[in-house]
């Protein structure tokens, strides 16, 4: 992460009362669900169950079949999740063991999590345990991969040899663009296409893709959420040929969001409940008149508006990282547990409610909180050390509200698909099949 204020002076902003086009405006209108159906059916079985020939001309045995095949594909339920993932840092010398954190990941139904590195002992403890992994590539072994022979053996080692290991992406360093290393930004997109080839020779083209993930330092404008911009002087030699092989690729474009730091900067000029998606008056952007309620939601779109504005705007974004400390220096304005608390549980909750970004409503958001422990190790400031949702013993910090029965907020899209069959579609069916019967009695009646 980069706790760079760069864009704290462009999120100072004058919060408004009201606003002349409220967000909801602009969201698609969707028809009301009952228990997950869909309400539209309704008047459809009432023609079907009013008709003479369906009441008169089969059996019993004919109409409940022909219920049950109606019914079921009906069903759709009311409101699907986005992906939630967690980033398993191992800066520290207290951590469990990898076997043991497979099984404290499971614990709270989170099917992703993102290394920043590629053990061999963690990527072997997760063999089929269904949790999917980001890898990652150190900043510092960037230049070595410029060789494809170098590629081609890192895919080999780190990919080819767990076949039984859920690897999904990998991230090539982190934050580069806003190192100021110029060396290193040149060399980031030739391992990158090193390591693409060495997939697509391994045939895993489309299973694993190649990314990296930014700071907002790569911004030059984040405020207004409409005006976001890319630094100038990045855009043509480095960014934008790293978007081009993101886009003929089909990998998303990796951004690390962080409100605390623009809370920590400017804890005068910037609204703690607006950072932490507590109910607020919202902000404006003046240029779009969209309402933002949350700094989350208005870093996110800033980046929307920046892709598009060099040309990629259809470009798919995951959030790589976002979180907030539990502990902090006595200059770290907002790091507090029930801070962290706040922002991470309201966080979850908006993953989980499809509702997207104003400028992007009704999309779901892939998003992985940093981090999963508390890590000791770690450099800076004391925040740093204390993003973790659990205790290197495996307690929680705070209660962020996941578990095994409350898992339908997190699963991911695949994984609810078929959770949600096995859970809910029998009580669904049900229900619906009480409902035609009831009419049905009202209609012969």
């Amino acid at each position: 992460m980069d706790p760079s204020p760069v864009k704290v002076e462009s999120e100072r902003f004058d919060v408004a009362d009201a606003c002349p086009t409220d967000i909801t405006a602009h969201r698609r209108a969707r028809i009301p669900a009952l228990f997950g159906i869909q309400l539209e059916m309704i008047p459809i079985t009432y023609i079907i169950l009013s008709s003479t020939k369906w009441r008169n001309g089969f059996s019993d045995m004919s109409r409940a079949f022909f219920l049950v095949v109606l019914l079921t594909g009906f069903l759709s339920p009311a409101a699907s999740t986005s992906s939630l993932g967690i980033n398993y840092g191992m800066i520290a010398n207290n951590l469990p063991s990898p076997s043991e954190v497979a099984r404290l990941i499971q614990s709270i139904s989170v099917s992703k999590s993102k290394l920043y590195n590629s053990d061999p002992d963690v990527l072997l403890a997760f063999e089929n345990t269904g949790i999917s992994f980001i890898i990652g590539i150190g900043n510092e072994d960037i230049p070595s991969l410029t060789d494809p022979i170098n590629a081609r053996n890192w895919v080999k080692q780190y990919i080819g040899f767990f076949p039984n290991t859920k690897i999904t992406g990998v991230t090539v360093g982190n934050e580069i663009f806003g190192s100021g290393n110029t060396l290193l930004m040149s060399q980031l997109l030739p391992a990158m296409q090193n390591l693409q080839s060495a997939i697509v020779d391994m045939g895993l083209s489309g299973r694993v893709a190649i990314s990296t993930p930014h700071s907002l330092a790569v911004l030059s404008t984040s405020f207004p959420p409409s005006a976001g911009a890319f630094l100038p002087d990045l855009v043509n030699p480095y960014i934008k040929p790293v978007l081009q092989f993101l886009s003929e690729t089909g990998s998303p474009f990796m951004i690390n969001i962080y409100p605390f730091f623009a809370y920590k900067s400017d804890p005068q000029g910037v609204s703690l409940d607006y950072a932490l998606f507590q109910p607020n008056v919202g902000v404006i952007d003046p240029n779009s008149g969209l309402k933002y309620y949350n700094m989350f939601d208005a870093q996110l779109d800033a980046v929307y508006s920046a892709l598009k504005a060099v040309g990629y705007g259809n470009l798919q974004v995951m959030v790589s990282e976002t979180g907030w400390p539990s502990a902090g220096d006595s200059d770290e304005a907002g790091a507090t547990i029930e801070n962290a608390q706040m922002y991470n549980v309201n966080l979850i909750q908006h993953l989980a409610s499809n509702k997207g970004t104003p400028l992007r409503p009704n999309q779901h958001i892939e998003a992985y909180i940093f981090a999963l422990f508390n890590e000791n190790l770690k450099p800076g400031p004391t925040s740093e050390r204390n993003y973790g949702l659990f205790h290197p013993d495996g307690t929680r910090v705070y209660n962020f509200g996941l578990s095994r029965m409350s898992s339908e907020l997190m699963l991911s899209s695949d994984s609810l698909k078929s959770h949600s069959l096995e859970l809910s579609s029998f009580l669904k069916i049900l229900f619906l099949c009480l409902y035609i019967l009831i009419f049905e009695l009202i209609i012969l009646s």
